[in-house]
């Protein structure tokens, strides 16, 4: 083998290693900028996450505490619904003594609170207290139920009357605000939940009919 063989050898298997190493850079310079592109792709996201991320917390806080808000108007509303009801009624009854209707009424207190009164374990004659503008209407009545009854008349109120036994062991008070007292709260959750649920309340045209 000549010395220009050997040479040619030499040549080309330094070439192969030349071409191997320039292979193996390529390779990792690929690797490097593919990593880099990588980690800049994520320092974006990143930076637009760090960016956005308050904004949408914000937001979020804004819609949260315009729902609150709004929640809390409704609320309002419906309880100031609630409260002009409640007061129209109020309002109705403290003028009910002139509807056509109240004679009816009275009559109807006037059994309810003697049936009452018999139903308890007061001793004695019922004894009853009436408002003066009710006297005529009252005597009228007890000519029918009970003419030996005694009314007194000191009583001031929108109507109805107040039944007692006489040892005054058993009360029964059946005026029309007392009345209103007792149905008041189931009025206010009935009209709660009808304006919550949109319907239409119409306003009772006689709270208490006979």
């Amino acid at each position: 083998m000549t010395l220009q063989t050997i040479l040619d050898k030499i040549r080309v298997v330094g070439d192969a290693q030349i071409h191997e190493i320039e292979r193996n850079a390529q390779s990792q310079v690929s690797e490097i900028l593919a990593q880099a592109g990588m980690e800049a792709v994520q320092i974006e996201e990143d930076t637009i996450i760090n960016t956005i991320a308050p904004a949408i917390a914000e937001r979020a806080r804004i819609i949260h505490r315009a729902r609150l808000d709004a929640l809390h108007i409704v609320g309002s509303v419906r309880e100031n619904l609630v409260d002009t009801a409640i007061s129209r009624t109020r309002e109705h009854l403290a003028s009910f003594r002139s509807d056509l209707a109240y004679p009816v009424v009275l009559h109807r207190l006037t059994e309810e609170a003697l049936t009452q009164l018999a139903l308890s374990e007061g001793d004695g004659k019922p004894q009853l207290l009436a408002d003066p503008r009710d006297e005529v209407l009252m005597e009228k009545f007890l000519k029918d139920l009970n003419p030996n009854i005694v009314v007194r008349y000191e009583l001031n109120c929108w109507g109805g009357l107040i039944a007692q036994s006489e040892d005054g062991r058993v009360v029964v008070i059946n005026t029309l605000e007392a009345r209103l007292k007792q149905v008041a709260p189931y009025m206010r959750c009935h009209l709660a939940a009808s304006f919550e649920e949109g319907q239409n309340v119409v306003e009772p045209a006689e709270p208490i009919k006979p």
